[in-house]
């Protein structure tokens, strides 16, 4: 009975017998892996092994919804990973963090089921037919997730192994609610369902978090692997911390093209590195790994950009320049202030008494500050409809059509009650600290992901590429300056805020100078092998189905598959992007069963 837990059927590389060979290979067991593994493995008559860097990581703590959500907790399961100095960012690197371990950063992220509709219709006018929402992506949506909140309908999920809901009557941060009403004031509408074809593009929302019936984390490794039915199956291997060194392209007999044989892996431990394995797929590999890791992999793979691949003398494969070629992530800009601590996540460094309280809560009745993660609410604003007040005067319903790409949200103010500070501690630790976190949506900069070794555990170097084109600033600065609007609303709401750190003035030149001093990653890393074309003005690496460019049997399908970022959180989507990528595998080797 939980909190224990029955050990999850994973085994280690050296288990795995010295001649594996497999239908599919899929590489990395994070977001999209859990998903895809479990789709592919629901037929009994194919093989489907899984293969993921990190570890099982099913404790008690992994569960609870607030507690698993601190990246900075002894042993969670993901790794830090430092850019590159900012160009624009006074020289600044800022400290990413990649989910490492099965559900990948489904284990300690927020939760937050957010799908950007409007998004997949600008894919699909990027030339991406198979990939408009309405037919294309909704019913994949539907498909994965069981809404326990929302009522049923065309294009609400209630029978999907990934449970998430809503909590609008937990008043968890008083913080979050006061901004809400300030928004509201501001002539922000609310929308009970952001996930609604129907919601207002531009809104307050209340957020699906993916939470269970017992008020426990419900990780894509809970939903699709760690089930009764997936653990009976004998035709899914899953091996864990286990690192990928490369894939195995061959070339096809009588023809100039290659195809995916099979996968070069080792033991993840560095101290290990001696032992390599190699495992056969019949079928396909299909990459799963992140944003961050797959073009890791097919650049070690002599998959990439030529010059690049030579430079670290890595024989090249196929010349693929869009690998690893267009990161792009939300740029945040905190606004911190001063609050009440038993307003704060804050309160949990004050003595052991509130620590036992909400222990007591949570584990007798299922609720208080540990229940929820830390965000239930946010507010999406397209800063284009905002007047010279900040205010949302009166709109059209065209203006608000959240199908129309042109009214996707550019900027998400995300209301965090803890100080986000990119240092492990902070003065700011031991007071109550309220955070705005002005969210940039959709940015026209972008960065890369390169190799700094071809030793395979070596990490890659990440450029964020914030701020590099010259179009996204004044959208990043009318961000602040709405948030500095709530912030005022709020005081003159009788809402008491202490500025910790602010601009010194809302003058253009002060707003730039604080922006580039406190800019940030927000973990929402998309599209370095991104669907499009090989000769498209960004170069492409998969085509519409996922396949890689000009190397059969082998896929990528994750965030970094996005033609372009989304322009809400990025974990429903990765799921979806699996979705898809199992239909159509099943179609090409005839697993379908068309309806």
């Amino acid at each position: 009975m939980w909190p224990f837990t029955n050990p999850f059927p994973a085994i280690h590389a050296g288990e795995l017998p010295k001649t594996a060979v497999f239908d599919f290979i899929i590489v990395g067991g994070g977001t999209a892996g859990c998903c895809l593994a479990s789709r592919l493995s629901e037929d009994p008559k194919v093989t489907v092994l899984l293969l993921e860097r990190g570890r099982v990581v099913d404790d008690w703590q992994a569960r609870v919804p607030l507690l698993a959500s601190n990246p900075s907790r002894l042993g969670a399961p993901h790794v830090f990973l430092p850019s590159l100095p900012m160009k624009e960012g006074n020289g600044r690197a800022v400290t990413a963090w990649l989910g490492e371990g099965l559900g990948g950063a489904t284990l300690v992220n927020s939760l937050l089921y957010t799908r950007g509709i409007s998004d997949y219709n600008q894919w699909k006018e990027m030339g991406r037919t198979r990939w408009g929402y309405d037919t294309d992506v909704e019913p994949y949506f539907v498909k994965s997730e069981n809404s326990l909140s929302q009522p049923a309908s065309t294009f609400r999920g209630k029978k999907g192994l990934w449970i998430n809901q809503t909590f609008p009557e937990e008043s968890v941060f008083e913080p979050s609610t006061r901004m809400n009403e300030a928004a509201s004031s501001l002539g922000i509408p609310y929308s009970s369902d952001m996930n609604s074809p129907h919601s207002p593009a531009t809104c307050t929302a209340l957020l699906d978090i993916a939470i269970d019936h017992n008020k426990r984390r419900h990780s894509v490794f809970k939903a699709f692997l760690d089930t009764a039915d997936v653990r009976r199956r004998k035709n899914l291997t899953i091996c864990v911390e286990t690192i990928v060194t490369g894939i195995k392209c061959a070339a096809v007999e009588g023809s100039a093209k290659l195809k995916a044989a099979g996968v070069y892996f080792g033991d993840a431990q560095t101290n290990k590195k001696s032992e390599k394995f190699f495992a056969r797929a019949t079928r396909e590999v299909i990459i799963c790994a992140g944003a961050v890791s797959s073009p890791h992999i097919l650049m070690l793979s002599g998959l990439g950009p030529k010059n690049h691949l030579e430079s670290h003398g890595i024989p090249v494969v196929k010349d693929l320049p869009g690998v690893g070629s267009y990161l792009k992530d939300h740029l945040g800009v905190p606004l911190m202030f001063e609050v009440p601590v038993k307003d704060s996540i804050n309160v949990f460094r004050h003595g052991i008494l509130p620590v036992l309280r909400h222990i007591f809560k949570y584990f007798v009745f299922g609720t208080g500050l540990l229940s929820v993660t830390s965000m239930r609410t946010t507010i999406f604003v397209r800063t284009a409809l905002l007047d010279e007040k900040m205010e949302l005067p009166s709109v059209t319903p065209d203006e608000q059509d959240t199908r129309d790409p042109q009214n996707a949200p550019d900027i998400e103010i995300q209301p965090i009650p803890t100080h986000l500070s990119d240092t492990e501690t902070s003065p700011m630790d031991d007071i109550g600290v309220f955070s705005m976190l002005v969210t940039f949506l959709r940015p026209k900069s972008f960065g890369s992901i390169r190799l700094t070794s071809a030793d395979p555990h070596t990490r890659p170097a990440m450029d964020v590429g914030f701020l590099t084109q010259a179009d996204d600033l004044p959208i990043v600065r009318k961000g602040v300056r709405f948030g500095l609007r709530l912030a005022q609303q709020m005081r003159a709401r009788g809402y008491s805020l202490g500025d910790l750190s602010v601009p010194k003035a809302e003058d253009d030149t002060s707003l730039d100078a604080f922006i580039r001093e406190n800019m940030r990653t927000t973990y929402h890393y998309t599209s370095t092998c991104r669907m499009a074309p090989e000769d498209d003005a960004q170069p492409g690496v998969v085509d519409d189905e996922l396949r890689v460019h000009g190397v059969d049997g082998l896929r990528v399908a994750d965030c970094s598959i996005f033609p372009e970022i989304v322009s809400v959180h990025t974990m429903a989507p990765a799921v979806v992007v699996a979705e898809k990528c199992a239909d159509f595998v099943k179609r090409a080797h005839g697993m379908l069963q068309e309806a």
